[in-house]
């Protein structure tokens, strides 16, 4: 019985999932002062409008459970935690990124926000993480989930957004997958679509960065095909780019 409550379909979902908010898409000032460090250390900044759409999109899915794959500098994690200084927070918040240098950074995002109680650093390659924590799960499957701790990353995960360098975006995403819970979403930026003739070679053994994007683009294909038969999956454009989400469903 479904006592009467609306019924919606998965793209119906997703649709109201991806949708913009009344938040606007002023930057925070922290997250502003990030952005200018970013461009002194010539680092790529997604664009302002995909920084708030994703910041909308946590914000609406209310996680208990989130990681955030790839923080780089935590110029997009100071957009989620100024949401959340005025309100409600994550009871786990894992901020991952490979680099040290980069982890010393993040720390103080941190306590910039006094998240200390609630969110953590987690420095180190992503896959290794992945692993880790798939043994934890597999080894603490029969005990209650308030009981459970020792877990390198906060799992199973409501949300994992995966904001990683092109080359091994598409397999971090395939990764981060198998972290979530049913109902857990992931995120993603969509991986640029290759604009232009890159000659041929090879198929599996990319020659250049422009016969490699055209290799990432076609392994994100498949992945999409293969879970868009299983899983609700949805698209948002913004500007320069377009946000991605998959919810798994079982």
């Amino acid at each position: 019985m479904d006592g009467g409550l609306p019924q919606f379909s998965h793209e119906e979902i997703m649709t109201a999932l991806l949708a913009g908010s009344e938040r606007g898409g002023e930057e925070p000032e922290i997250a502003a002062n990030i952005t200018q460090q970013m461009l002194h250390m010539e680092l790529e900044p997604l664009s302002r409008s995909m920084r708030a759409r994703l910041r909308d999109i946590v914000v609406r899915l209310e996680p208990d459970h989130f990681i955030e794959v790839g923080a780089g500098i935590g110029q997009l994690s100071a957009w989620f935690h100024d949401a959340w200084e005025s309100g409600s927070h994550p009871k786990s918040y894992a901020m991952v990124e490979e680099g040290q240098r980069f982890g010393v950074i993040l720390q103080r995002v941190v306590e910039r926000f006094s998240a200390a109680d609630w969110c953590n650093v987690r420095v180190g390659p992503w896959d290794t993480m992945v692993s880790e924590s798939i043994a934890w799960l597999a080894a603490n499957a029969s005990m209650p989930e308030g009981a459970r701790s020792g877990s390198i990353l906060p799992v199973p995960a409501d949300v994992v957004l995966v904001n990683t360098d092109w080359r091994g975006q598409v397999k971090d995403v395939e990764n981060a997958f198998q972290l979530l819970r049913p109902g857990g979403v992931l995120l993603t930026p969509e991986p640029l679509v290759p604009s232009s003739d890159v000659g041929d070679y090879p198929e599996g053994e990319p020659q250049n960065d422009a016969q490699m994007r055209v290799e990432v683009f076609n392994h994100w294909i498949r992945l999409i095909q293969r879970w868009s038969t299983e899983h609700a999956v949805g698209i948002a454009e913004v500007t320069a780019g377009s946000v991605v989400a998959i919810r798994r469903l079982k």
